[in-house]
């Protein structure tokens, strides 16, 4: 049987339906393709991208700052320290998210957010909350309302609108931004440096710049051990600004610097600094400057200078740590310096007679011409010492040599620096060149040589200790989170000259103080050593020396038995009622017999630190 013909004329009817619905099958997979390519790229290729911009939005990373070591001195007194304190700052992204804006807005004008939508546009929102904005923080900050509009406008990501705000203000200001809606603007934690010890001792604590990062001073020295590991951790918050807890992200806690102990006791660096500031009033010196060490160790006890940084007027008080940062020519007391190389080298004896002729002399080859305040004829050494002859000095440094004499003078430390690492310490001066007949005659007794403060002390301190350069000594340990110490020892750095010369210069120094110039500094209940010095004052712009114009100072050692205390007054330039009363002896060693007793009475609660000692070959 034959199968019946379809009908043509149906089909031909339903062709274009087929092709519209191949049509539209297509279309529609082209679309699910689409969506489904979108979605594969979201969700794997732009997830990153996406998911940081979400971050962005509701996503802060807090970081937790961690404290600055604190600097004490040796009994744990602060110095200085980090104090929590919070900053204010501008979030652009909360500012201009218009859903949360709007929110806040209708809270703070009463009505409901649709409400608002239909009356402002996006940008009337934005500048009508930006507007409440700074009109609350007018009222809090120290700004005119325009500029904080222009900073909570601005395309920065972020503004600092304050720092260092302390805690109660911080709890305050929370409260009120909370009240009045205010939403981008945040306190994060922060920390701020602390100096409780205001003017004392600011020029040996030196500062920190706006990243709390040392600059100078013990800052800078010990920043490595002082600055801590900032800790991290981020946060969540919903479309209205508010923290969810549930999704705090870890906290890595920071880890908080260093405390770094000075060796300076601020007790007796107090009273240290009232006889200093007495002593720059009293003599009307254009400076004025006392350091104290303890000679076995190379220890600084306390450092004292006039004029010294006023930290509530920083810009018109002095930068400058007249210890370390200023070198003058120091006169006599070099002298020990020429003597220890006579007597290491056997040029001399410390019983030999030196003709010290009748207060003039005149050399007959090199023509220079030096004097005596007194006619001091036969002396012996140690005589020449105790008078200060400066004839009898010159003869014998003319056994000693100019070489003897250069290597002697850098062996106790002079040309270079001491190493006490602060910024700003100067080397002095020393002729290594050729020498001229002048140098010959002045350098011997303190002249054409320049020295610091601290680079004198540290060279009477080989004299005291038997005859060891120390490196000076001002941190006494570093105490690490855990409570472990770590101290700092003390530090030789060659041996100067023989423990028999300096015996003998330890005597001649007695001397001095018993029968000559120092008389001023004996004290009747210890044995006291030192050296007078009273040098006339250089002008460097004339290039002459000022006439009337000295500097005086007394340096030496107590108790002689075993010196514990080495002790150097300067004056600049100090004020008499005539220029014969200008003298060491006068001016210096009172003021150095009352910081060496206020020393000694301190130190008797302290305990020694015996060290061993290296030598360095050649000395003799």
């Amino acid at each position: 049987m034959s199968q019946p013909l379809p009908n043509q004329t149906q089909l031909r009817r339903d062709r274009p339906v087929c092709r519209r619905m191949l049509l539209l099958l297509f279309v529609l997979l082209a679309g699910f393709s689409l969506v489904t390519w979108r979605l594969a790229v979201i969700q794997i290729k732009e997830s990153p991208r996406l998911a940081a911009l979400a971050a962005q939005k509701y996503q802060r990373h807090i970081v937790l700052p961690a404290h600055r070591g604190a600097i004490k001195d040796l009994n744990g007194e602060y110095l200085a320290h980090d104090e929590d304190v919070s900053e204010l700052y501008t979030d652009r992204t909360h500012l201009r998210e218009i859903i949360t804006v709007r929110h806040h807005l209708a809270a703070v004008r009463g009505v409901r957010a649709i409400e608002l939508r239909e009356q402002l546009d996006e940008a009337g929102t934005l500048a009508a909350y930006h507007d409440h904005v700074a009109r609350v923080l007018s009222g809090i900050l120290p700004l005119p309302e325009k500029e904080l509009r222009a900073q909570i406008a601005s395309d920065k990501p972020e503004i600092v609108l304050a720092k260092q705000v302390d805690e109660e203000t911080a709890k305050q200001w929370g409260i009120l931004f909370k009240a009045e809606h205010l939403f981008g603007i945040h306190l994060r934690p922060a920390v701020a440096r602390r100096f409780p010890a205001k003017d004392r001792l600011s020029l040996v604590l030196g500062d920190t710049d706006t990243g709390n990062k040392g600059r100078w001073g013990v800052e800078k020295l010990m920043d490595a051990k002082l600055t801590g590991t900032p800790g991290e951790q981020f946060i969540e918050r919903d479309k209205s600004g508010h923290e969810l807890p549930a999704y705090r992200g870890q906290v890595v806690e920071p880890q908080h610097g260093n405390d770094v102990h000075l060796t300076i006791d601020m007790q007796l660096q107090d009273n240290i600094e009232a006889i200093c500031e007495r002593a720059w009033k009293a003599n009307n010196a254009r400076r004025v400057v006392i350091v104290v060490t303890e000679p076995a160790t190379g220890t600084v006890l306390a450092m004292a200078a006039r004029p010294h940084r006023d930290v509530s007027n920083p810009d018109v008080s002095t930068w400058t740590n007249h210890v370390i940062a200023e070198p003058y020519e120091p006169g006599s007391i070099f002298k020990v310096i020429t003597l220890a190389a006579a007597l290491d080298n056997n040029k001399v004896t410390p019983g030999e007679k030196i003709d010290c002729g009748n207060m003039f002399y005149e050399d007959p080859v090199r023509k220079v011409k030096l004097s005596d305040d007194e006619p001091l004829g036969m002396q012996t050494v140690k005589g020449v010492l105790v008078h200060s002859s400066n004839i009898g000095m010159y003869k014998i440094s003319k056994r000693v040599g100019q070489d003897m004499m250069l290597d002697y003078a850098s062996r106790f430390g002079f040309g270079s620096v001491t190493g006490i690492g602060l910024l700003g310490e100067k080397a002095g001066y020393m002729n290594t060149g050729k020498w001229s007949n002048t140098t010959y005659s002045r350098m011997p007794i303190g002249y054409e040589v320049s020295v610091t403060p601290l680079q004198m002390c540290m060279a009477y301190g080989v004299i005291a200790n038997g005859g060891v350069l120390m490196k000076p000594r001002l941190v006494d340990r570093v105490v690490k989170a855990t409570g472990e110490n770590e101290i700092t020892p003390p530090q030789p750095v060659w041996q100067v000259c023989t423990a028999k010369t300096a015996a003998s210069l330890r005597d001649f120094l007695e001397g001095v103080v018993l029968e000559g110039t120092g008389s001023r500094a004996a004290m009747p209940e210890v044995r006291v050593g030192g050296k007078t010095g009273t040098t006339r004052r250089y002008d460097p712009e004339k290039k002459r020396y000022i006439e009337g114009s000295y500097l005086t100072s007394f340096i030496g050692m107590a108790p002689m038995e075993k010196p514990q205390v080495v002790c150097l007054v300067m004056l600049d330039d100090p004020k008499a009622e005539s220029e014969k009363m200008i003298r060491g002896g006068r001016v210096a060693a009172p003021i150095f017999a009352e910081v060496v007793r206020e020393t000694l009475d301190h130190l008797s609660i302290r305990n020694e630190r015996p060290i061993k000692v290296a030598s360095k070959g050649g000395a003799q």
